[in-house]
């Protein structure tokens, strides 16, 4: 998926298909071959993918405070030009697992801290 800076103020953020929705897992943000967002989605009961990124497309057509997307939408809008766009990778984690009767899940805020370690010296956000 490509974000794109289409004017000052306006970010495009593409609705993430239904065929690629995903329960759980990270995203990356990468500007010019740069990771420069590390971010999770799917803890909430009806967050996946879709909705994450819904968030982003409503503050990408309105900038202003109001919810968390507002600091990476107005972050993004600030350092972009005109044009310039924004990959987004999905980074689907394992489903939960029972074992013993008990339920077993991917530590989301984990696997982002390590993510974001990795890529310390290029994120605009953290």
């Amino acid at each position: 998926m490509i974000i794109t800076k289409v004017k000052e103020g306006l970010i495009d953020v593409p609705i993430v298909k239904k065929e690629s929705i995903i329960k759980r897992g990270l995203y990356t943000l990468t500007f010019k071959g740069k990771i420069i967002k590390v971010g999770v989605y799917g803890e909430g009961v009806n967050s996946n993918s879709y909705t994450r990124f819904a968030s982003y497309r409503n503050k990408g057509k309105n900038i202003i405070p109001g919810n968390g997307s507002y600091k990476t939408m107005k972050v993004i809008n600030e350092n972009l030009n005109v044009g310039d766009t924004i990959k987004v990778d999905f980074i689907e984690l394992p489903k939960d697992i029972e074992l013993h009767g008990y339920k077993w899940k991917v530590d989301l805020y984990y696997e982002e801290d390590k993510l974001k370690k990795k890529h310390q010296e290029t994120l605009w956000l953290t």
